[in-house]
């Protein structure tokens, strides 16, 4: 089947309309990242269907977390298909590692990294030092965070973070999440999906633009060797997603229009607190705002 046709394309698109409409089942990891997979893919049909002619100018492409695969889909490295069967391997082996010992994330914002790295080694100390895992997992913005660790050392987090001034923001996110995303908790989930990246590389292709990749948030220029991806792609599993530094990274290199493709205007959003003029002139693809449709423009 054609996993965007149009018919496809809005049921998909239709799961990710508001928190309320959510289902259950899409707070499974191997269930959710297939879906959210299509779904970058199909705002990017959205995208060609607004602006004709965008797509063809495109210079760049970034994804956060799962959305690297689409952004490398976009950018010729993967095929639709390729890239499907990738997202639903890798949900399984995260959600695989998650269920391995009991695991939580936390978001945090108004503080500072050097705080919340301050915050999650006390929070390692109280649970149990050397043998627990506490971090960063993604940094999304200045002062807005995800972390990622063992259950213990989660709440000992939140516990810190509630205590110390300048916090706005934290909490527990369900349980169901993902457990550990971006720590060493991961590394089975790293280690299966390396072997089937090294399985698939002689049938990548490099990519027709540049892609800023969230490990080290680093540029893989237009046309170079896949190799250079796998690594990378495997490395974000275990280590922190860099969002904020890969926007700036993109800015930094003229990048100035940005065009969100998936639900829910959440990368809109952490633009608003990275760069002002960045935020303005971005457009996000058939969000909701008021429970009403963007209108095109």
């Amino acid at each position: 089947f054609d996993p965007l046709a149009a018919s496809l394309i809005q049921g998909v698109w239709e799961l990710f309309r508001g928190p309320e409409a959510i289902p259950v089942w899409l707070e499974e990891t191997r269930l959710c990242q297939p879906v959210l997979f299509i779904s970058a893919l199909a705002a990017v049909e959205r995208l060609r269907q607004r602006r004709p002619g965008c797509l063809e100018r495109c210079r760049a492409v970034a994804g956060l977390s799962l959305g690297e695969l689409a952004a490398l889909t976009f950018a010729g490295v993967f095929d639709v298909a390729t890239g499907l069967r990738i997202a639903r391997l890798r949900g399984e082996a995260m959600q695989e590692a998650a269920e391995a010992s009991p695991q939580r994330q936390l978001s945090i914002a108004g503080l500072r990294r050097e705080a919340v790295e301050r915050l999650c080694s006390e929070a390692l100390e109280e649970s149990g030092g050397s043998g627990c895992v506490c971090q960063i997992a993604q940094g999304l913005f200045a002062d807005g965070f995800l972390c990622s660790g063992d259950t213990a050392a989660m709440e000992a987090l939140l516990r810190r973070a509630r205590a110390t001034e300048g916090c706005k923001q934290v909490s527990l996110l369900k349980a169901s999440a993902g457990g550990a995303v971006h720590t060493p908790r991961m590394a089975g989930a790293r280690a299966r999906l390396l072997e089937e990246l090294r399985g698939i590389e002689g049938l990548m292709k490099p990519p027709r633009c540049d892609v800023y990749m969230g490990a080290g948030a680093r540029k893989i220029e237009a046309g170079s060797s896949p190799s250079e991806l796998v690594p990378l792609l495997c490395e974000q599993l275990t280590s922190c997603a860099r969002w904020e530094a890969t926007v700036r990274a993109m800015i930094q290199d003229g990048v100035g229009q940005f065009y969100e493709c998936g639900p829910m205007q959440q990368l809109k959003g952490m633009m608003k607190r990275i760069d002002e003029d960045a935020f303005t002139a971005m457009l996000s693809m058939d969000h909701v705002v008021k429970n009403e449709k963007e209108k095109p423009r």
